[in-house]
């Protein structure tokens, strides 16, 4: 069996174990909770997870072994740290691609999470531009939070902003596709851009 390689500049981390469900199957990951960040690839079977955690993260108090990190990956089936219901982190891949350019906040802050909130998104003039015209507060305009505020503006009355707002969401789908680390393309292909 092939070892699992951790996400570069994640190695090390400290973290505890996540799980979700994309279309019906169970996929568990790494979380760092003070850094609201994904730190590892997806990986669909519970004594590798344990494994690669055992290898690549921490705990607050250090390195644990590959039987204490089971544990930690057996109960995040049943809680997680980062939602608190689990229709939260149950996915399907026809609900993704409905809503490419609507996504709930839960998959927002997991996509941001997964991309370890790359604020370069923001750098982009014609992010700049469609926050201007979506009304967007300047000091808000490099803050993930303006996303809520983003989607609203797709079904806006106005033409102009509804375009913006679309035209905004569709950037944003396409730097959050193509800055997913290590597998998570793969298991999130239905949000890949069209």
């Amino acid at each position: 069996m092939e070892d699992i390689e951790p996400i570069a500049d994640r190695e090390g981390r400290i973290g505890g174990i996540e799980s979700m469900l994309v279309d019906g199957r169970r996929w568990f990951f790494g979380f760092d909770y003070s850094m609201d960040t994904a730190v590892s690839p997806l990986i669909d079977d519970q004594a590798r997870m344990a494994e690669f955690a055992s290898k690549h993260m921490l705990q607050t108090d250090g390195a644990h072994d590959v039987a204490y990190w089971r544990d930690l990956v057996d109960s995040s089936v049943e809680t997680s740290g980062i939602v608190g219901e689990d229709e939260d982190r149950t996915y399907n891949s026809d609900t993704l691609a409905a809503e490419r350019l609507s996504p709930s906040t839960q998959l927002m802050y997991l996509m941001g999470a997964a991309t370890a909130w790359d604020d370069s998104f923001f750098e982009d003039e014609a992010v700049q531009a469609a926050l201007t015209t979506i009304g967007v507060r300047e000091r808000d305009r490099e803050d993930w939070d303006c996303l809520d505020q983003c989607i609203a503006a797709t079904l806006s009355d106005s033409a102009e902003v509804s375009r913006a707002g679309t035209h905004l969401m569709t950037l944003y789908q396409r730097f959050i596709f193509d800055s997913l680390p290590a597998n998570w393309p793969e298991v999130f292909a239905a949000l890949r851009p069209i």
